[in-house]
């Protein structure tokens, strides 16, 4: 069984961006799966969504991440495959791609690419329930040790696992990194100070092609929302992230 997971806490993102991903897992993910979120406030979360409960561990943000590596955390079987996803990707594509590469490989871990090659970024990742306690234990031990001198959970991962398979771009790719997005002009602190006073005048022209990746990265800002009306700084407007994100293009 395909079990996909994503992570709510605080109020960074609303109950809509849990919905919204679960729209675009249930129109692109074609086989049997169920779609769990890990929260402290299901306020707001539509049926089909199985709620984990987030206990409180002190942690924040993406430092939550970690849990679910946790030794009998997740309530799944050892045979079954995680699929986990941020609230801020885009899906255009079918995830399966993602999900017969991981069965055939057979790595710990399959996780999305950072900025950088060799990087690891945590945003979508592939395992199986158990096998990666490890992660979890080494990190509780030491925990502020690691809140305090690593950027975040993606870093200690790239850290514990080095072995774990980078997705390719053709099955991940970024939206900031990886596509046509910004202008090539963007003039630093300056230029941002004249596109907010001046946007009409100075606002990157053009729109961001749609990628044939299964699932876009929205790493940082611009966020989804951003970009689905028109440009945002010196990102360029990209009309598919409301076609697939909101208007639930590619439903069956």
């Amino acid at each position: 069984m395909i079990r996909v997971l994503c992570l709510k806490w605080g109020e960074k993102y609303p109950a809509k961006y849990v919905n919204r991903l679960h729209g675009m897992v249930s129109r692109h993910m074609s086989e049997p799966f169920t779609f769990h979120c890990l929260t402290e406030d299901a306020a707001g979360l539509e049926a089909g969504i199985q709620v984990l409960s987030l206990p409180d561990f002190g942690l924040k943000g993406w430092w939550y991440k970690l849990l679910f590596f946790k030794n009998g955390f997740l309530p799944f079987e050892p045979e079954d495959i995680v699929l986990y996803l941020d609230l801020d990707v885009v899906i255009l594509n079918d995830l399966t791609r993602l999900t017969d590469t991981f069965k055939k490989q057979g790595d710990l871990l399959h996780i999305s690419a950072d900025d950088k090659p060799g990087r690891m970024n945590s945003s979508v990742m592939l395992f199986h329930p158990d096998a990666l306690g490890f992660v979890w234990e080494a990190f509780w031990s030491q925990r502020d040790y690691v809140v305090a001198n690593f950027h975040g959970d993606q870093d200690w991962i790239e850290r514990i696992v080095p072995s774990a398979h980078i997705l390719p771009k053709r099955d991940v790719c970024s939206f900031k990194l990886d596509l046509d997005s910004k202008t090539p002009f963007s003039f630093g602190g300056v230029g941002r100070w004249l596109r907010k006073r001046f946007w009409p005048l100075l606002a990157p022209r053009g729109n961001v092609p749609r990628p044939d990746c299964s699932v876009v990265l929205f790493h940082g800002r611009p966020n989804p929302e951003d970009v689905m009306d028109g440009p945002w700084d010196k990102y360029r407007h990209a009309p598919w992230v409301k076609e697939f994100w909101v208007k639930g293009k590619g439903r069956k």
